[in-house]
């Protein structure tokens, strides 16, 4: 019974005009974002953190834009859920283009890639674009609610994308990327029980998911940047380049290579908008001295 209702919440979602949900869910955000709560105050705090030549005001500015953001953009999804991909890639502007193209090639001819993005913008949607012109695997969290889990997880694959959930085993990450496939990835967030890297984010160690990195160079596969961000009322589909770090011998100080070049790649995207980055989340939550020992390795490496 509760599927059934949670199921007709969604098919109402779709009278929902995409626009007056963006602009519903930009008020309902920036009322979050104004109340006295734990994460409207540690987003304010990381923002001080991550900029430290902003004044205050501008720090207030952009943590209520952040949640301004994030309330539109959650709502817009939610209308948007049971919609065809291709009607939401219209008016999508291209940046990268030369790199998407080689990113396509690289498919054509069977060459995996292991692609890397972020909880910027709208990923969720990226999934959802990029797999109408790419061989796309998302890699995905199972989520407690078995029905959320086939929502979320159904979404992203509307568009003709596999999924391998991220407790999958070894060999089907390996077999996605062997038969050319891009495998997409989230890996911005410090989330202590997943293997990782110290790697700078904005200035100060940051414990970054390393398994994707390892893959990549234990499948001798190329890493590619992809996000989706807004500006100036549009989404942008932003492809960097695809690159193939070579082995040195030294699997940990290559993992570590790959991981900072692509956290930095992001924090460059995120700079462009930073109100469109989850500040909220704890990001430098794992200290250096939490772990003695891979702090140890990322400083005889870096």
């Amino acid at each position: 019974m509760r599927e059934r209702l949670l199921n007709a919440l969604v098919d109402c979602g779709r009278m929902i005009p995409p626009a007056f949900a963006w602009r519903l869910g930009a008020g309902l955000g920036a009322l979050v974002g104004s109340l006295p709560l734990r994460d409207a105050r540690r987003c304010r705090e990381h923002l001080t953190i991550a900029y430290p030549e902003k004044e205050a005001a501008w720090i207030r500015r952009t943590a209520r834009a952040t949640f301004r953001h994030f309330g539109a953009m959650a709502l817009w999804t939610f209308a948007t859920l049971r919609r065809d991909p291709r009607a939401l890639s219209r008016g999508v502007m291209l940046e990268g283009g030369d790199n998407l193209r080689g990113l396509i090639r690289a498919c054509r001819r069977g060459e995996g890639t292991v692609g890397f993005t972020g909880h910027v913008g709208n990923w969720e949607l990226v999934s959802r674009l990029g797999a109408l012109v790419l061989p796309l695997t998302v890699v995905g969290r199972r989520l407690r609610s078995p029905w959320a889990d086939k929502l979320v997880q159904g979404a992203r694959l509307a568009s003709g994308a596999h999924l391998v959930y991220q407790d999958a085993d070894l060999r089907e990450f390996t077999r996605e990327l062997r038969s050319g496939r891009i495998l997409a990835t989230l890996t911005d967030q410090d989330i202590p029980r997943l293997a990782g890297v110290f790697v700078p984010w904005y200035g100060r160690l940051a414990w970054t998911p390393s398994g994707p990195a390892a893959l990549a160079q234990l499948t001798r596969s190329a890493v590619q940047p992809a996000f989706l961000y807004r500006r100036a009322g549009r989404w942008v589909l932003h492809f960097g380049p695809r690159r193939r770090f070579a082995r040195s011998g030294d699997l940990a100080a290559d993992v570590r290579a790959i991981t900072a070049w692509t956290t930095a790649y992001q924090e460059s995207i995120v700079r462009r908008a930073p109100e469109q980055w989850a500040w909220w989340h704890k990001r430098w939550r794992t200290r250096p001295e939490d772990r003695p020992d891979e702090a140890a390795v990322s400083e005889r490496l870096g």
